[in-house]
This record gives structure tokens, sequence and C-alpha cells, in this order.
């Protein structure tokens, strides 16, 4: 088997993952506000829950685009293979 292409679209999953780790970041995060606001640091429910988490999927996203990008370009020289033996 050899692998010289990865399929941009593989991305979005990347983008689906950091949304949601960002998500869950944010609930902490609004969990330990009175924490947070005792050490001076403000933070709004639109930051935590939708600037965060839309910022964080976009440059995930966009990052892994960049990844596949730079795998494409060098697998087209250096194929990536592997047999498999039953």
């Amino acid at each position: 088997m050899k692998i010289t292409k990865i399929n941009y679209g593989s991305a979005v999953f990347f983008g689906a993952l950091a949304f949601v780790m960002y998500l869950l970041l944010g609930l902490l995060q609004w969990s330990l506000r009175d924490v947070l606001i005792a050490q001076g640091i403000a933070i709004t429910w639109v930051q935590t829950f939708v600037v965060a988490p839309i910022v964080g999927a976009i440059v995930g996203y966009l990052i892994m685009i960049v990844v596949i990008l730079i795998y494409n370009t060098v697998a087209k020289k250096y194929p990536i293979a592997w047999t498999v033996a039953k």
C-alpha cells in the first residue's frame, strides 16, 4: 500500500476536534469564573462559548490544511509504503 496524497477534506475532522476541545475548555473556564475574576481575569459568555471555539476551530483547520499540503508535497517524492500479509 502506498500513500502519496491525503484528501484535504480530512482537515475538517481536525477543525471539528479543535472546536469541541475549545468548547470543553470554555466550559472549564466558565465553571472557574469566580476564581478567575478574583485573580483579575475577566471572561465573558460570548468570549468563552462563541469566540474561542470558533477561532480555535478555524486555526486548527488552517493548520491541518498546511500540514496536509506539506505532506502531499513531500509524499510525491518520498511516498510512504508498506506491505500487509494475512
